[in-house]
């Protein structure tokens, strides 16, 4: 018998939630690599970039302890 109540639909929003943020944290680790690489040194620009990443990882991890 398969579950087809709020139980079943919460998982699918879990794990969509948790492939959205992993898509999202693989995007940012691009992202912010690409910058440190092609900014000068001083520009701190990719600062923002790494606490998105950061916060999205922290995320990731709260919802795998669940």
């Amino acid at each position: 018998m398969v579950a087809t109540g709020p139980t079943c639909s919460l998982s699918r929003h879990w794990l969509s939630l948790v492939e959205s943020l992993r898509g999202r944290r693989e995007q940012l680790l691009l992202h912010l690599a690409d910058q440190v690489d092609r900014l000068p040194q001083g520009n701190e620009s990719w600062l923002q970039t790494e606490r998105e990443l950061m916060a999205a990882e922290r995320a990731l991890q709260r919802l795998q302890a669940v």
